[in-house]
């Protein structure tokens, strides 16, 4: 099958669509032939030539979706004839008036995640099916103790303190700085921030100042961060500042570590609560779950839970959809 896709295709893997359009990529690869467009050189000659000339039967847009990226979508299936257009909605962008523009571009499928984006698309006359994110289980796993304790000793956390991490964008509409209220005493935070994107500087100081630890830089190896914490906490609950199933939080419990969640996009549709995943409808609720994360006996099995959802297993499913839909 040929596939064409359009999204930043990059080895720096700090980006939620970025990392998306890397794996499918890279598996897509093994048993199709695969080309990848950046959609930043849409206005460029090269990026339609070379599209016209790979004879797509795919076209799979991963950022967004907005307008503006199903109106290139559909333009370049016309370009292209013949080809069926895919839509990923990670983080859809659509004002209320835009909305009902989609039905014009609308495109032969949308892959959502969250219910209510399912549900949004689904009214407006699009055709949609869940498919997931997906996470590396043999990268991102857990650790011994006396691995652990080595892990901190590499990257200056104090073994004495209970280390809560996050990861993503040093942005205030991730919510982070609710993080700064578990900052002290026998708590470390440990937020590591995309290199790839911009930061708001006064709230990278105020996490410094309060003790947090900020790493703004690109790690390669970014499982070992995760395996040297005790807890994973992800506080965003603006709809526009994440994708609608986090990498992070999956690839925190592909760690097994105790994940404190908001009931974000797709978290609680395909993850049932207990087993050390915590969801919580406030920020006071926070400190009530990390006590219990460190002051009870807690089994945690959230390795478990995701499992289902490897890159293979995603990308098998993409494969099934997309010769459904050339077989029509």
């Amino acid at each position: 099958m040929r596939i064409c896709l359009i999204g930043e295709c990059s080895n720096n893997l700090d980006e939620g669509t970025v990392n998306i359009a890397f794996h499918f990529a890279q598996r897509l690869s093994k048993h199709n032939e695969v080309i990848t467009l950046n959609p930043r050189k849409v206005l460029s000659r090269s990026f339609w030539q070379e599209a016209k000339g790979f004879n797509p039967q795919i076209i799979h847009y991963i950022p967004g979706p907005s307008i503006m990226s199903l109106m290139i979508a559909k333009t370049l299936a016309s370009y292209c004839k013949g080809a069926k257009v895919v839509v990923s909605a990670l983080i859809p962008f659509f004002p209320s008036l835009s909305k009902n523009f989609i039905p014009l571009f609308k495109p032969d499928l949308v892959l959502t995640q969250s219910i209510e984006t399912e549900e949004m698309f689904d009214k407006l006359g699009c055709k949609t099916k869940f498919l997931a994110s997906g996470v590396d289980a043999n990268k991102f796993t857990a650790v011994s103790s006396a691995s652990k304790i080595k892990l901190r000793q590499k990257y200056g956390v104090d073994n004495g303190k209970f280390a809560i991490l996050h990861v993503g964008s040093i942005k205030k509409k991730r919510n982070i700085q609710a993080l700064l209220r578990l900052q002290g005493g026998d708590n470390q935070v440990l937020i590591v921030g995309s290199e790839s994107m911009s930061v708001e500087h006064k709230l990278y100081r105020e996490l410094n100042e309060k003790g947090c630890l900020v790493w703004r830089t690109y790690f390669d190896h970014i499982e070992e961060i995760y395996a040297l914490a005790d807890c994973y906490i992800f506080p965003t609950g603006r709809k526009t500042a994440c994708i609608e199933l986090p990498l992070s939080v999956m690839e925190a419990m592909a760690c097994n570590l105790p994940v404190i969640s908001t009931r974000f996009g797709a978290l609680p549709r395909i993850f049932d609560e207990g087993d050390g995943l915590f969801f919580i409808d406030s920020e006071e609720e926070f400190e009530q779950k990390l006590n219990e994360v460190k002051h009870k006996t807690l089994e945690v099995k959230t390795r478990d839970k995701v499992l289902s959802y490897t890159w293979e297993k995603i990308v098998a499913r993409l494969e099934e959809i997309y010769h459904g839909l050339v077989s029509l």
